[in-house]
């Protein structure tokens, strides 16, 4: 296990990623327009989390499964390993070496991100109706939905009210949970590099580069 550790601890070195050629998209018009997103990292994965009043149409089929909260997080990943309760060496092989089907992970978040992964690396994030919109769009195209456009719930997930569902896509060593995350912020305007991005790390760092990057209303004379 050690060894395998040490081969990702290599490839994530390897593939960062970096985003410094590119600028935001779907900014804002005004302070008004301004919605409110949070990168989270788990340590080697990343999240998503939306407010529960940005859910929206494409979103709704959530609170068929998880009650109502205030915020919930979003996350995909390769569907043994994501749901194992026990990591063994032959799940991070076939994880990283295979083409595997995958799985989403669906959390209701009861209090501010910031409180509630309190252990972990969180990043708020502005973006616009327009960017917003775009990234529901992508977020909804990762869940596997059947003929009456419902997802297929699978297990119960991995901390809080949580659960899995099938997810669209393949897992492979150059398709992460991370180069999820990575796309899914590309599709809101978001500037970040999800090419060969495996660590958390670069997700996180992109994330504040980003945001310090950020300004509001850029054709308005006021952003009241």
């Amino acid at each position: 296990m050690k060894m395998i550790l040490v081969l990702l601890l290599l490839l994530s070195i390897s593939f960062g990623g970096c985003a410094s050629f590119k600028d935001w998209k779907h900014l804002p018009a005004s302070k008004h327009e301004e919605r409110t997103i949070h990168v989270v990292s788990h340590g080697w994965h990343t999240g998503v989390v939306l407010a529960q009043q940005d859910m929206g149409d494409e979103l709704d089929f959530i609170h068929e499964y998880l009650t109502e909260n205030p915020y919930y997080e979003f996350g995909w990943g390769e569907a043994d390993f994501y749901q194992a309760e026990k990591i063994t060496t032959s799940l991070v092989l076939k994880a990283l070496f295979w083409r595997n089907p995958t799985v989403m992970h669906v959390v209701a978040v009861p209090d501010s991100p910031e409180k509630y992964f309190n252990q972990s690396e969180v990043v708020e994030l502005y973006l616009s109706e327009t960017g917003l919109k775009h990234l529901k769009k992508s977020l909804r195209a990762s869940f596997k939905l059947n003929k009456d456009q419902h997802p297929y719930s699978l297990k119960l997930g991995l901390y809080g009210e949580s659960r899995f569902f099938k997810a669209e896509g393949y897992y492979f060593i150059t398709n992460t949970c991370n180069s999820w995350t990575g796309n899914l912020m590309e599709s809101a305007g978001i500037p970040m590099d999800s090419v060969l991005t495996l660590r958390a790390g670069s997700i996180i760092s992109q994330a504040r580069d980003a945001k310090e990057r950020y300004s509001c209303c850029p054709n308005s004379d006021s952003n009241n």
